[in-house]
């Protein structure tokens, strides 16, 4: 499939940019930024050739198509996440998500947390807040991390790769609790 100037000149740029970035860092002599700016890493490389990929099967299909492929999509992550969620697995106390956050919300009470009790918050808004500093963290972390911070601390749980599908599913679901909440990211609060 052939592509617009403007699609292919994104794919040309790459190497320009690399070429700047590698200058701007001062690494413009070295072999290494040399073959960087000539050529992506093979992990840039194949999620290029991933997302072209679907980029050409999703404009291949009909227009009235595609926007029921996005929303089976949607549809499908909510409900795997959803899953996750309620998943007393997650962890290896018996609790999943939705026991201290039904529907989304807080059953009220708290938590222990080293020698303090700290209140269940509810998990409506929370999301519209992500990115933002965390304490316990020491750093500025995303949704996906929180979720982990929560299956580690309160379910006793391994935590998600955070590019996993299982991460971006459970992502995808506890931001439905902040559908029509103003984005508002770094907000301290809950």
């Amino acid at each position: 499939m052939r592509y617009p100037r403007k699609t292919r000149s994104v794919q040309l740029l790459f190497p320009v940019v690399a070429t700047l970035a590698a200058t701007l860092l001062g690494q413009s002599g070295s072999a290494a930024a040399q073959e960087r700016a000539g050529k992506p890493p093979a992990a840039v490389k194949k999620m290029q050739d991933s997302a072209m990929k679907a980029m050409e099967t999703f404009m291949a299909m009909p227009a009235d198509k595609q926007n029921a492929y996005v929303k089976q999509k949607q549809k499908t992550s909510m409900e795997r996440g959803e899953a996750v969620f309620n998943d007393s697995k997650l962890g290896t106390n018996v609790f999943s998500c939705a026991t201290c956050h039904p529907g989304g919300k807080t059953t009220g009470g708290s938590v222990p947390m080293s020698k303090k009790q700290i209140p269940i918050p509810s998990l409506q808004g929370v999301a519209a807040t992500f990115p933002k500093f965390k304490i316990g963290n020491d750093a500025v972390i995303t949704l996906a991390d929180m979720n982990n911070n929560c299956i580690v601390m309160f379910l006793n749980g391994e935590p998600l790769k955070t590019d996993s599908q299982k991460a971006r599913d459970l992502a995808y679901y506890v931001a439905s609790f902040s559908q029509g909440v103003l984005y508002s990211p770094g907000k301290q609060g809950n």
